[in-house]
């Protein structure tokens, strides 16, 4: 399972974690943004530049609360806390008791212990060795750079040194670590750490739980830490500050480094396989100006604010005697580390242009690294494309000229004849249909006023008035057309668009049957009328044949009444 979780529905291709993601562990999957995991050092950077908030981290308090409610667990509390918590230390240990923890201890005993084993490192070594506090740290090494993994200490974290040390006291302790850093979340399941933290989580999950159960850690009573033989162990969050640990002198010389951020990281470490600088120490934090800068803290204070407290809080002066005895307890500190680096595709240069190709960089100047894809150059897209990263679509020049093309082509061969306007009547866009109307000196309208062909009346009043005109029947003699036509205002754009139908054939068809029917109608009056007459001379007659018939059947039945007698 990824550390950092994305909600689809709110990742809007806008590729800023793909362009800001140093170690390209971003890849779009369709039209998605998904973790690589192979590549990912888990350094949170594309969680707190995404302005969708499509990101996030895996979260672990459920889990916390029933390790709370089932074992009995001491919090081992990252030194750059005072940076995060308007609050005394004291408060907050009585805050996280409520919480339901056993004990609260600082993370900086583990650090005073692995600040000796760099002093003894460096006393040794004749090579250049890199601080392995920092689990970003660590990764960006064996998944980018391992032929640097020589150099890197080979000492466990500050945080693993103190679990160790709680569990080396007492067997029946469980230990959940809490700071400003989502690496260390994952830094407990590595093999060299297996076993001594139970649970990381960061502060801005430990706020949310204490919002969550109603601690206001501020009106609280304080309790006590156990302290470290060193304070300036406390300083390890803060640039130069294991320097200050180990009691490293550090000069204006290179032999000596404190670098933060994972581009200096990065640059430093190039610099060193290329054989232009050659350190004896490197601090190395991936986060810029150290943890007190962490993707797990939400703090309003300005870096040098968030370094000023913990300097002070370093130089605070112990007030407690049950300090912890650093040479009472022995643990392992050493550690291995492992070549992660994934073999990537290398596509030939025919399959490079052959991918160009396909979004319509046929030539050096149609690639126009832009770099709205989220990669520096056209070419490094196409690499990405090819291993399977990035898609097609994600050219933005591409996909905008393939859209402009279809409206293009949509417009062009459109039945309608089409005619765009500036605000001053002069013709923008004149499609085929159009020239075909209205056009008959074959040239070029685009240019042209618009009364130069039809009146433009209509798209004046649409203009001034800012309505649009619907469906108007309009009848231009002079081409002998007549045609409903559609004009709309576009005020953004300064534009004015009239779509004309050609309906001269439907009206003069219509004509045609309306003088059919008017024929017919006269037509029918006058055989309506002889029928009339025809019919009247059909009744004289029968009214003169029956007064006959009547007269003879009269006398018919006179005689035989005749006879009768």
């Amino acid at each position: 399972m990824s550390l950092i979780t994305l909600s689809e529905s709110e990742c809007k291709d806008c590729y800023r974690c793909v362009r800001d993601c140093s170690v390209k562990a971003i890849k779009i999957n369709n039209g998605q943004a998904e973790v690589v995991k192979e590549k990912c050092i888990n350094c949170g950077h594309c969680i707190e530049i995404c302005l969708q908030n499509a990101k996030g981290v895996t979260n672990h308090l459920e889990k916390l609360k029933r390790l709370l409610k089932e074992e009995k667990v001491i919090a081992s509390i990252a030194p750059s806390f005072p940076a995060v918590f308007d609050c005394s230390p004291g408060q907050l240990i009585t805050a996280l008791k409520n919480l339901g923890f056993h004990d609260v201890e600082e993370t900086s005993i583990g650090a005073e212990v692995i600040a000796r084993e760099y002093k003894k490192l460096l006393e040794l070594e004749n090579k250049p060795l890199i601080s392995a506090c920092c689990p970003a740290v660590v990764s960006l090494v064996e998944k980018h750079y391992p032929d640097l993994i020589p150099y890197l200490s080979p000492t466990i974290s500050p945080m693993i040194a103190h679990a160790k040390l709680i569990k080396e006291i007492s067997k029946d302790i469980k230990v959940v670590f809490i700071g400003p850093c989502i690496a260390k979340i994952k830094e407990i399941d590595w093999e060299s750490s297996k076993g001594a933290v139970d649970l990381a989580i960061t502060f801005d999950e430990l706020k949310g739980l204490f919002s969550l159960e109603g601690i206001d850690y501020q009106s609280l009573d304080e309790d006590q830490f156990r302290s470290v033989s060193g304070n300036w162990s406390k300083a390890f969050p803060v640039e130069n500050g294991v320097l200050k640990a180990a009691d490293i002198s550090f000069g204006l010389s290179t032999e000596i480094l404190s670098i933060s951020g994972l581009a200096e990281c990065m640059k430093t470490f190039e610099d060193i396989l290329n054989d232009d600088i050659s350190p004896k120490f490197i601090e190395a934090m991936v986060c810029s100006g150290g943890c007190i800068n962490g993707p797990g803290i939400t703090s309003e204070l300005s870096i040098n604010s968030r370094k000023e407290r913990i300097i002070r809080y370093a130089q605070k002066e112990d007030t407690i005697d049950n300090k912890f005895d650093m040479d009472k307890f022995k643990i392992d500190t050493s550690r291995e580390y492992l070549n992660c680096k994934i073999e990537e595709k290398i596509p030939t240069e025919n399959q490079i242009r052959l991918i160009l190709s396909q979004t319509g960089k046929f030539s050096d100047k149609d690639e126009l690294d832009c770099g709205g894809c989220g990669y520096n150059s056209c070419r490094e897209k196409a690499i990405a494309i090819y291993q399977g990263l990035a898609e097609l679509k994600m050219c933005i020049p591409y996909m905008k000229g393939k859209m402009e093309s279809l409206a293009d082509i949509i417009v062009e061969s459109s039945p309608n004849a089409i005619i765009v306007v500036g605000k001053d009547m002069t013709i923008q866009k004149f499609n085929p249909k159009a020239d075909e109307l209205f056009n008959r000196n074959d040239e070029i309208a685009i240019g042209h006023k618009l009364y130069r062909y039809i009146d433009p009346k209509d798209y004046l009043d649409a203009w001034f008035n800012k309505k649009s005109i619907s469906q108007k029947k309009v009848e231009y003699k002079q081409y002998n057309l007549i045609c409903e036509q559609s004009v709309f205002p576009l005020i953004d754009y300064e534009l004015v668009i009239g779509i004309i139908t050609d309906v001269t054939e439907r009206e003069n068809h219509n004509e045609r049957v309306a003088k059919m029917k008017e024929t017919t109608l006269e037509k029918a009056n006058q055989v309506i009328h002889k029928q009339m007459k025809v019919a009247q001379e059909i009744a004289g007659l029968l009214g003169e044949s029956t007064s006959e018939t009547k007269a003879i059947l009269y006398e018919v039945r006179q005689l035989m009444q005749e006879e009768e007698r």
